[in-house]
């Protein structure tokens, strides 16, 4: 049984455009993944109307969350004073790799994302090492 939420928002074609320039500057695969992350992960930000349009969003994004993730991005959501989950994700989508620090590549499967920076952050072993001149 699939357990997983998806959640929506809405952007404007100029929106999408720059959130798939943050998808492909940060190495992700996809837009779904990009917005899980930065969504999930980004920090306590205050909410300003850089890069909102006036023209109406229409081009509909989407991912899948656990309910857990789902109270979560409600938390970063009110701590930093969204009105809404679509105002946050459309914010975070646009800015959060100029207010958070991504760490994170993704293939779209956030468990694996997880775990290659659990890898990453292992000491490297002597072994490792020996090619260089040190």
């Amino acid at each position: 049984m699939d357990t997983s939420i998806e959640i929506k928002f809405k952007v404007t074609p100029k929106q999408k455009a720059i959130i798939e320039s943050r998808v492909f500057e940060n190495g992700f695969d996809d837009i779904c993944a990009y917005v899980k992350v930065v969504a999930l992960k980004s920090q306590e930000f205050r909410l300003t109307t850089a890069g909102a349009e006036e023209k109406e969003a229409t081009i509909e994004l989407g991912f899948r969350v656990t309910q857990g993730q789902v109270e979560k991005l409600e938390e970063n959501m009110e701590k930093s004073k969204c009105e809404d989950l679509e105002t946050y994700l459309r914010f975070v989508a646009l800015h959060a790799v100029v207010y958070t620090v991504v760490e994170v590549r993704s293939t779209g499967n956030l468990d694996s994302m997880l775990e290659r920076i659990a890898e990453s952050r292992r000491k490297p072993t002597r072994n490792a090492l020996s090619g260089y001149n040190l």
